[in-house]
C-alpha cells in the first residue's frame, strides 16, 4: 500500500488523499487503528467526560470569585480592614495561575485523570479546612491551598478537548469550558450574596456549598472521565496547511457537494466500518480501577521546563493578551460596581448586586454560542469554500463577527458611569463586557489547541498564568484606579488594549509563514517536533 500523506514543513502543503470525512470535511486528526485512540469513544462518552471535567473549573472559579461578596463580615469576624482581607481573594486568584506550572507538567508526565482526581480531592479536602478555619491566618492558608489546587483544571480540560475531539469541533466543545469557567464568576458572587444576607454562618455555609460542589465533581471525573492521554501517530505540523484530497470524488463534490471519502488508504481494514469512524466502547471497570497512565517518552524535568519554552510562541503570547486584557475589562467592573451602585443614585441592596450578575451570565451564554458553534460554522465552511485546504489561522476569521462588543462594552461602561445613567445602561455595558471576556478568548484558545494539539495543556499554562495574573493585579487596583483617574480614562485604555489584541490577529493570520517557520523551529529546539499537529 502507497502512502497516503507526504509530509513538508514551514508551511507548506501537506497531502492527505483519502480521509475519513464528517460534515463535508476530512476528520483531523485522523483517527487511528489504535482501540486506546479517544477520538474514537462514543461521542456522549466525550461530552460526559468534557462536563466532569470541565465542572472542576467551575468549582475553583465558584469557590474563589464568591467570597469576594463576603467582605464586609469577614471584616467584622477577624476584625481586619479592607486592605488586610484583600489578600483572602486576590492569594487565590494568584495561586489559580501559578498551580499551572507544577500540576499540567505532573498531568503531562503522570496521566491527566490521575492528577485531576488528586487536585480535585486536595481542593475537597481544603475546602472543609477554609470553613473551619478559627483565625485569619488559617483561612488565608487554606485559600491559598484552594486556589493551587484547583488550578489544574485550567489548562489540562482544554488538553482534554484536543485530545478527544475533532478539528471542526473544538471551538463548540471549548466554549462549554469556558462558560462554566467564565459563567461561575457571576454565578459564584450571586449564590454567595443571597446566602452570606440570609443564612446564620454567611460565608460558612457558602463554603459548604463549595465543599458539596467539590465533591461532586471528583466523583464526576472518577466515573465519567476515562484517561485521554495519547500518544498519537505523527500527523500534519502545527503550522503546515493541509490539503485534503479525495481520488473518488464525485462530480458533486467539484460543484460544491460533499461524497463520501474512502479511509481505506489510512487505516488498516479492520477499521473499515462501511467508511465510518468504527467506535470504541469504553470499558468502565478497567477504567475506574485505572489510575496513573505513566509517560516514558519524556522526563519530569523537560516537563516542567517545556511549558516555560512554549511562552515563546507566538499564538501563545497573543492569546494571553486576548484574554488578559477582556477578562482585565470584566473584573475591574467586577470589583468596583458594588461599591459604585450602591452609592446614590442608583442605591443597591446586596440582593441588587447579585442580580445585576444575570447581566453577566447572558453576555457568557450569548458569547459562548457565538465564539463556539458559530466558530466551527465557520471554519467548516472556509474549509470547504477553500477547496479542502486547511491552516490554523482559519479559526481567527471567526473573530470578525463579535470580537468588537467587547471594546464597544468599554465605551458603554464609560459613559454611564462617568455620567451615571440609569442602571440599565450599566447592565448592558456589563453584559457587552463579559461577552468579551469569553467570543474571543474563547477563539483565541481553541487557535492555539489547533496548531499545538499534543502540547495543548502545555501551551495553555502562560495563557492561564498571565489571565489570573490579570485578575490578581486588578483585584488590587481596579477601585482605586477608577477613584483616581474616573471611568472614562480607566476604559479608554481597556478599550485600546481590547481592540488591539484582538486585531493582532490579523498579523498573525497575514503573516503566518515566518510564524510557522518561528514555531516550528522552537518546537524542534524542545524536541516536540515528532508531536505536531494532528
Amino acid at each position: 500500500m502507497s502512502s497516503s500523506r507526504s509530509e513538508q514543513l514551514h508551511g507548506e502543503h501537506t497531502i492527505i488523499e483519502h480521509s475519513l470525512k464528517h460534515k463535508g470535511i476530512a476528520l483531523i486528526p485522523p483517527p487511528s487503528a489504535d482501540p486506546r485512540d479517544p477520538l474514537r469513544w462514543p461521542q456522549h462518552v466525550k461530552l460526559l467526560a468534557l462536563v466532569a471535567t470541565s465542572l472542576f473549573n467551575f468549582v475553583g472559579t465558584f469557590a474563589a470569585s464568591g467570597l469576594s461578596v463576603a467582605t464586609p463580615v469577614l471584616e467584622a469576624e477577624f476584625h481586619k480592614s479592607t486592605v488586610d482581607v484583600q489578600p483572602l481573594l486576590s492569594f487565590n486568584f494568584l495561586l489559580l495561575g501559578l498551580g499551572n506550572f507544577i500540576w499540567v507538567p505532573l498531568a503531562v508526565k503522570f496521566g491527566k485523570r490521575s492528577i485531576l482526581l488528586i487536585s480535585m480531592g486536595a481542593h475537597t479536602a481544603a475546602l472543609v479546612w477554609t470553613a473551619k478555619a478559627s483565625t485569619f491566618n488559617s483561612l488565608l492558608a487554606a485559600r491559598c491551598v484552594t486556589g493551587f489546587c484547583a488550578a489544574s483544571g485550567e489548562s489540562i480540560v482544554p488538553g482534554v478537548v484536543s485530545d478527544i475531539f475533532f478539528l471542526h469541533e473544538r471551538a463548540t466543545m471549548m466554549s462549554i469550558y469556558i462558560l462554566l469557567i467564565s459563567g461561575s464568576t457571576a454565578v459564584g458572587p450571586m449564590i454567595a450574596s443571597f446566602m452570606i444576607g440570609r443564612l446564620p454562618d454567611t460565608w460558612r455555609d457558602f463554603t459548604w456549598l463549595c465543599f458539596g460542589l467539590s465533591l461532586l465533581s471528583f466523583v464526576l471525573i472518577f466515573l465519567l472521565y476515562p484517561e485521554s492521554s495519547y500518544q498519537r501517530p505523527q500527523a500534519p505540523g502545527p503550522t503546515d496547511d493541509i490539503v485534503l484530497r479525495d481520488n473518488n470524488a464525485s462530480k458533486s463534490d467539484e460543484e460544491g457537494g460533499f461524497g463520501h471519502s474512502s479511509i481505506q488508504d489510512i487505516m488498516p481494514p479492520s477499521e473499515q466500518s462501511g467508511g465510518g469512524l468504527e467506535i470504541v466502547n469504553i470499558n468502565w471497570l478497567k477504567t475506574w480501577s485505572s489510575f496513573i497512565s505513566y509517560n516514558p517518552s519524556i522526563s519530569l524535568a523537560t516537563a516542567f521546563l517545556r511549558p516555560l519554552a512554549l511562552i515563546a510562541l507566538p499564538a501563545v503570547v497573543w492569546s494571553a493578551l486576548v484574554f488578559g486584557t477582556a477578562l482585565g475589562a470584566q473584573v475591574a467592573l467586577t470589583f468596583a460596581s458594588p461599591s459604585f451602585l450602591m452609592a446614590p443614585p442608583y442605591l443597591f441592596t446586596s440582593d441588587g448586586i447579585g442580580f445585576i450578575q444575570f447581566a453577566a451570565l447572558i453576555g457568557f451564554v450569548v458569547a459562548c454560542y457565538g465564539g463556539g458553534f458559530i466558530s466551527d460554522l465557520i471554519l467548516t465552511r472556509m474549509i470547504k469554500k477553500n477547496g479542502n485546504t486547511i491552516f490554523p489561522e482559519q479559526r481567527l476569521v471567526s473573530l470578525i463577527p463579535g470580537f468588537w462588543v467587547g471594546p464597544a462594552g468599554c465605551i458603554v461602561v464609560a459613559i454611564c458611569c462617568s455620567q451615571t445613567l440609569s442602571w440599565v445602561g450599566v447592565a448592558f455595558g456589563y453584559a457587552m463586557l463579559s461577552f468579551g471576556e469569553v467570543y474571543s478568548p474563547n477563539i483565541s484558545i481553541t487557535y492555539v489547541t489547533d496548531c499545538f494539539p499534543h502540547v495543548a495543556s502545555e501551551s495553555l499554562v502562560a495563557i492561564n498564568a498571565f489571565k489570573n495574573l490579570v485578575a490578581f493585579l486588578f483585584l488590587y487596583v481596579a477601585v482605586a484606579w477608577i477613584q483616581s483617574s474616573g471611568w472614562v480614562e480607566v476604559y479608554m485604555v481597556m478599550f485600546t488594549l481590547t481592540s488591539v489584541s484582538s486585531l493582532a490577529a490579523a498579523a498573525l493570520y497575514f503573516g503566518r509563514d515566518p510564524v510557522h517557520a518561528w514555531s516550528n523551529k522552537l518546537l524542534r529546539i524542545i524536541k516536540v517536533d515528532s508531536e505536531r499537529m494532528g
